[in-house]
C-alpha cells in the first residue's frame, strides 16, 4: 500500500503531519501543524487535476522529508502566522 502521510516531530515545531490529497481543485500536499496558542493550521500545495498534477503531487509528496517539512513549518510561523507571535509563545 502506497503511503499518504507522514509524520514528524521536533521540540521547535511540535508535530507536522504531510498528506498527500485531493482537494477541491485537485491534488495537494498539505502540511498540518498546531502552533501553540493556535488550532491546527493546514498549508496546501496545490497542482493541476491532470495525471501530470498528480504524477507532480506524489513526486513532491515523496521528496518531503524530516528536514523539509520542518523547514516549511518553521517558514509558516516566521512568516504569516508571525502576526500571532504573542499567542505562539504562551504555553498551552
Amino acid at each position: 500500500m502506497d503511503d499518504f502521510a507522514k509524520l514528524f516531530r521536533n521540540e521547535e515545531v511540535g508535530q507536522v503531519l504531510v498528506m498527500l490529497d485531493t482537494g477541491d481543485e485537485g491534488p495537494e500536499v498539505q502540511f498540518h501543524l498546531k502552533p501553540k496558542g493556535l488550532g491546527v493550521c493546514v498549508i496546501k500545495l496545490g497542482f493541476p487535476d491532470t495525471d501530470e498534477g498528480w504524477e507532480r503531487a506524489e513526486e513532491a509528496f515523496a521528496s518531503v522529508d524530516q528536514e523539509k517539512a520542518f523547514t516549511i513549518a518553521r517558514d509558516a510561523l516566521a512568516g504569516p502566522m508571525s502576526c500571532f507571535s504573542s499567542q505562539l509563545t504562551e504555553e498551552d
